[in-house]
């Protein structure tokens, strides 16, 4: 069955992937799609991910970011609704944005993440800034905001429940670490560290 597909809108390329079990699946058939597409896409082309039940598969982003990454594409948006729709301004887009790495493979952003940004890598997250309400951070790793979070934090995406989300302060809409998710949290004024301990999430304020 074919779950990936290539759509060409009046907005620009759309990477469509349908509803899925298997991760490795629609791995295998994204190069399969890109291998039969092979000299349409030059290095740096940017094109839009549209995946059908985000909050489903958000655990998988960062992988196939990072594999369309290895094939010299950059995903600028990612749009957000149940089913794909050729006229797309109807539809919730997150922009991606771009920071180098450092040597170490962490992403570094330098700057607040607004409402409608997000900012996905297969390692580790560090903001030097806040994370406001409609924002989203998706690390295969750990998180750390040096600022004020109000935003979506999904963290040890691909490293597991040993990933650990840091920040100043937060009051976020949602916490997902591995496959365990705290949509309540209480309002932190101070400096808190969140891990999974006994099969949960727990907040804890940062020791001095």
């Amino acid at each position: 069955m074919d779950l990936v597909d290539f759509k060409m809108t009046k907005d620009g390329l759309v990477l469509v992937i349908k509803h899925y079990e298997s991760i490795q699946v629609i791995l295998d058939q994204i190069v399969s799609k890109l291998s039969q597409m092979k000299g349409f896409f030059a290095a740096g082309d940017k094109i839009m991910l549209m995946v059908e039940r985000h909050e489903m598969h958000s655990h998988d982003i960062p992988r196939i970011v990072s594999l369309l990454r290895e094939y010299g594409i950059d995903v600028a948006q990612i749009l957000i609704g149940d089913s794909f729709q050729n006229d797309l301004s109807s539809m919730s887009r997150m922009k991606l944005l771009e920071e180098r790495e450092t040597k170490s493979g962490t992403k570094v952003v330098k700057k607040h993440v607004r409402s409608g940004q997000a900012v996905v890598h297969s390692g580790d997250i560090v903001v030097l800034g806040n994370v406001h309400a409609g924002a989203e951070l998706l690390a295969g790793g750990s998180i750390v905001v040096f600022g004020n979070v109000k935003g979506t934090l999904r963290a040890g995406l691909n490293e597991g429940d040993s990933a650990i989300i840091a920040a100043l302060s937060m009051q976020p809409t949602l916490i997902q670490i591995s496959g365990y998710t705290l949509r309540e949290v209480s309002n932190y004024e101070e400096p808190v560290i969140v891990q999974v301990k006994n099969g949960k999430i727990v907040v804890e304020k940062a020791k001095a």
